[in-house]
């Protein structure tokens, strides 16, 4: 009984607190960030910005416990950081059926993409939506955007604006710092509030066990 009180007390913690300056730090430094949360102004807010997504991808993550599990051992096994793991809780709710404007699956692959990374798409078999085959994908797309600009951060950016936009915006500023970069009006705000999401999300469920 009071192993059940407890696990319940978490999942509570989990869907309804917000996640300590100092867990968001460590989801910063995480992904090769170097400023503390408190410098990056643009992310002044973020817990009240974000609060009603928040609840909801936490629910959602209590709900697909199982397979995010899958996904982030995938993660620990290529040395990723499990941030990227939550992706699919913003890309497309952890469902692995959903379909966009030309995408598909977890992590919401184009068609192109997705066959450049070795999945078969074809009517009948869009390995797309296959949970475990699309993941393999995206590490090896991550993997590739974080050789390409240096840091983990940047290939979060990379993955949400696409490559060709955020080279430009870092040679716009001059920098490839994460509180330059937000502060730019040109900076996509799809891109800004997907890492935002995924910031709390990390913070909360990784670095906030961390603490414990």
């Amino acid at each position: 009984m009071i192993k059940l009180l407890l696990a319940l007390f978490t999942i509570f913690t989990l869907v309804h607190a917000q996640p300590s300056s100092k867990a968001l730090n460590s989801s910063l430094e995480a992904i090769g960030i170097e400023e503390s949360y408190e410098e990056i102004r643009a992310l002044d807010g973020i817990r009240d910005k974000y609060a009603t997504s928040y609840k909801s991808h936490m629910k959602r993550y209590k709900a697909t416990q199982e397979d995010h599990a899958t996904i982030a051992k995938k993660f620990e096994e290529a040395n990723v950081p499990l941030f990227f793991s939550l992706i699919p809780y913003c890309e497309s709710n952890f469902r692995s059926d959903i379909r966009g404007h030309g995408t598909a699956g977890l992590w919401q692959f184009m068609a192109q993409s997705g066959r450049t990374y070795g999945l078969t798409i074809k009517k009948g078999n869009d390995e797309r939506t296959d949970i475990c085959r699309s993941t393999d994908a995206a590490i090896l797309y991550i993997k590739d955007l974080k050789k390409e600009f240096g840091s983990w951060y940047l290939a979060d950016f990379a993955y949400g604006m696409g490559e060709i936009k955020l080279k430009r915006l870092i040679k716009k500023n001059g920098s490839n710092k994460i509180s330059v970069l937000l502060k730019d009006p040109a900076f996509p705000r799809g891109t800004k509030d997907h890492f935002g999401k995924t910031l709390l999300l990390d913070a909360t469920i990784h670095q906030s066990k961390s603490e414990e």
